[in-house]
């Protein structure tokens, strides 16, 4: 932390903000930070050494079984969910449009993403394409493969990339939300995982699931992943860890809780045991030797990265060359966001004020606070597992995708869910959410920069 402040200050001096909100937002960001940061390091610790105990009711055991009636009902709903998204759609459409499309002609919207053109082009030519505008770049590089490989695989069904991926974008949120919902159940009761699904579906950036972007792909692998963790299958947890880090690069960031779920499942073992043999520590250590699969899966993309454009981080040179992009700290990145915001609100420049730089700030902060005042109702692997999500995703100057990034961070969603217990609160944030998603949808749908 002392290094962190150092730097900030250094920050001020060396490479002073145009503006004192800039200075005044870094600050609030990187206080907000220590102060989680400080609270989460002595509960992970005692995680990590079985120290923190699970706080199980005995009611949780009991229900914790979910049936073929209650699973078909969670699905039906979910998709209700995106079906009203697609109509919401449509509806923002003939409101700003007039009636040019119907209901169901209006779904190439959910292709129109920024980012949705060169992931489907990976599907379609893979890697090794240049655009004339830039001889020698290979900016489809900005993407790990394997939603892509997905939607090439199922293509042929469909006829089309873009409709498979829509059907892989859309089957993933569905099956997104279920795993999000067992994995509260593990932990909690019914009633706490139904209002985790409700936030789940009407937080703002929930829409951007049915895009045919890797969004809901890499939410279900990492739930997936904790969830099996959860569950003491590590070996599948590292698999789908893998995975996952092939379809976000932030996937990467799983191989935290799923080795704090494993040394506090060893230890608490080992304390049981009456005998120590070799047999515990070799069968311990080929399990652990597993998560190493995570990593793996980003070494495997940076591979291709090697293979295609010559370097193992050609995907940074990309990442500079189209958004200006440089390597920061997550404070002086929300200070960068808030010169832009502030210089597109002097240009008139709603579009990229409203639709970009003020959600990416209020997502920013908003997501600190809450894991500042519900942290300690996490489990510690969550609260590590975010910390350290929060500062990859916010390492990037341009970064444009952080409100749905953050989104995809499930701990964020289940702090949501502890801090509504309130029928009132739950009412408040529940209007404000879905006031929050209609208009952040009408932004997408008038071709504003929401990614």
């Amino acid at each position: 932390m002392a290094v962190l402040c150092i730097l900030y200050g250094l920050w001020l001096v060396m490479d002073t903000p145009a503006y004192v909100e800039s200075m005044i937002v870094g600050g609030v960001i990187l206080l907000l930070y220590a102060l989680a940061y400080i609270r989460s390091i002595p509960r992970v610790f005692d995680f990590a050494l079985g120290v923190d105990q699970d706080q199980q009711l005995s009611t949780v055991k009991r229900t914790s079984i979910i049936g073929a009636r209650e699973l078909l009902r969670l699905v039906f709903l979910l998709a209700l969910g995106r079906g009203i998204f697609m109509l919401g759609g449509f509806l923002w459409s003939l409101y700003l449009n007039g009636y040019t499309e119907t209901v169901f002609e209006i779904q190439h919207i959910w292709a129109d993403h920024l980012f949705a053109g060169r992931i489907i082009s990976i599907a379609n030519k893979g890697y090794a394409v240049e655009t004339v505008e830039a001889a020698g770049r290979y900016f489809n590089l900005l993407y790990p493969p394997l939603y892509s490989l997905i939607v090439r695989l199922i293509s042929p069904v469909y006829l089309s990339s873009l409709r498979a991926g829509f059907f892989v974008s859309n089957l993933n949120a569905i099956l997104s939300g279920v795993v999000l919902y067992l994995l509260v159940l593990h932990d909690s009761d019914r009633r706490s995982a139904v209002r985790a699904l409700w936030y789940y579906s009407i937080l703002p950036p929930s829409f951007l699931l049915t895009c045919t972007i890797p969004a809901s792909t890499f939410l279900l692998l990492s739930l997936m992943s904790i969830y099996f963790a959860r569950r003491k299958r590590f070996v599948l947890s590292s698999l789908l860890g893998a995975m996952a880090a092939l379809t976000e690069r932030v996937g990467i960031v799983l191989v935290i809780p799923l080795l704090l779920e494993f040394f506090n499942s060893m230890t608490k073992e080992y304390r049981f045991l009456k005998e120590v043999t070799w047999r515990f520590y070799l069968k311990k250590g080929m399990i652990g030797a597993t998560l190493l699969l995570v990593p793996l899966g980003f070494v495997t993309y940076l591979a291709i990265n090697r293979a295609v454009g010559g370097s193992f981080f050609a995907y940074v040179e990309c990442l500079e060359e189209l958004y200006s992009s440089q390597f920061a700290l997550f404070y002086r990145v929300c200070g960068v966001q808030t010169e832009r915001l502030i210089d597109a609100y002097r240009t008139f420049d709603r579009a990229h004020a409203l639709g970009l730089y003020l959600p990416s700030l209020l997502v920013a902060v908003g997501s600190l606070a809450l894991i500042l005042v519900k942290g300690k109702e996490l489990r510690a692997s969550y609260l590590a597992f975010f910390m350290v999500y929060y500062a990859v995703i916010l390492s990037q100057t341009g970064v444009m995708d952080g409100p749905r990034q953050l989104f995809c961070c499930f701990p964020i969603i289940i702090a949501l869910m502890r801090f509504t217990k309130n029928r009132l609160l739950n009412l408040l944030m529940s209007l404000l959410c879905i006031a929050g998603s209609v208009f952040y949808l009408g932004m997408y749908v008038a071709g504003w920069p929401v990614v």
